[in-house]
């Protein structure tokens, strides 16, 4: 490693984790804010909350990283031109790919790491976050009230006193089954795929055989609906997450397709030229986030990526100011 690549890469990498710091702390803010809407009604634990924040960290990062990128490697080289270090490796016949070498390489090692979240990391996230808010709804749909009827667990009505252990004196109804359940006392609790409702010492009146059965302890199962596809069933796998795939593969790109955006941007004569680069960066942005969610073609989202590349490239050839 030369030192030109030395220095460039050591003034990138402070710059580049400042911003990732502050970028993924306001993305987070807002998927936390996000997460409060989803589960608005579903009464979670501070735990749970955790859990559901640390199951969207990659989405988290791998918005962040491109971001990231793009917004650092305009600040580093906008900085260069303002103190004038970039006229000075001109001057020295060094030429402007070779100052762009090391930012053209992470730009491809990040969107490596980018494929490697989206076609892996992000798809089994999202599964158990909507596996884990499933679970939610349904113990929110059997989050009985002390004393109320209409209340029902699958295809009983329950009417129960709650207590800070569980619940006492039950009564359950099964109108199909016609069958009627006095316990004691009950516990509700999820075990794997399952809502488990545990009845302690009662008696079951069969209407249709006209008998009772006494028990010391009864289990009635409700199945929680979770989502199980595995990526080595790739045909399914890509099917369910397609539209995941289509919303996401061109910010994956990101870091590749505006690398042209990068000179053009931040490559300036500060006797000549206003330093405008973040406001530039912001607007680029912008405009390949409007082009990447406004898509809904598989196709297009390789296609967005390579436009901006292209377009990129023209109009620094035509525009380049060294």
């Amino acid at each position: 490693m030369d030192k030109i690549t030395k220095y460039i890469i050591g003034e990138f990498i402070p710059v580049f984790f400042t911003l990732f710091m502050i970028i993924s702390l306001i993305i987070s803010l807002i998927f936390i804010i996000s997460i409060s809407n989803i589960t608005a009604g579903l009464k979670i634990t501070f735990v749970e909350l955790l859990k559901m924040y640390l199951l969207s960290l990659p989405q988290i990062i791998f918005i962040t990283l491109s971001v990231s990128f793009f917004i650092s490697a305009n600040s580093l080289y906008a900085k260069l031109s303002e103190t004038q270090e970039l006229i000075a490796f001109f001057a020295l016949g060094i030429k402007p790919l070779k100052i762009l070498k090391p930012i053209i390489f992470i730009s491809i090692l990040i969107t490596i790491i980018n494929a490697l979240i989206l076609f892996v990391s992000i798809p089994y996230s999202k599964m158990a976050f909507k596996n884990l808010k499933n679970e939610k709804k349904q113990k929110a749909k059997f989050n009985f009230e002390s004393a109320q009827i209409s209340q029902k667990f699958g295809e009983w009505s329950v009417f129960a006193n709650k207590g800070k252990k569980g619940y006492s004196n039950i009564y359950l109804y099964n109108p199909k089954e016609q069958r009627f359940i006095i316990s004691k006392g009950a516990n509700l609790q999820s075990k794997k795929s399952y809502l488990n409702f545990t009845l302690n010492k009662g008696i079951i009146y069969d209407f249709n055989k006209d008998y009772k059965i006494i028990f010391d302890k009864m289990q009635i199962n409700q199945k929680i609906p979770k989502i199980h596809i595995s990526i080595f069933n790739f045909k399914n796998y890509f099917e369910y997450n397609k539209k995941l795939f289509i919303k996401y593969i061109p910010l994956a790109l990101m870091p590749v397709a505006l690398l042209f955006f990068i000179p053009l941007f931040s490559f300036f004569h500060p006797r000549l030229q206003k330093n405008r680069h973040l406001a530039y960066s912001i607007l680029i942005l912008t405009v390949y986030a409007a082009a990447t969610f406004g898509n809904k073609n598989l196709i297009l989202a390789f296609i967005i990526p390579l436009l901006f590349l292209i377009t990129g490239g023209v109009i620094y050839r035509w525009k380049k100011r060294f």
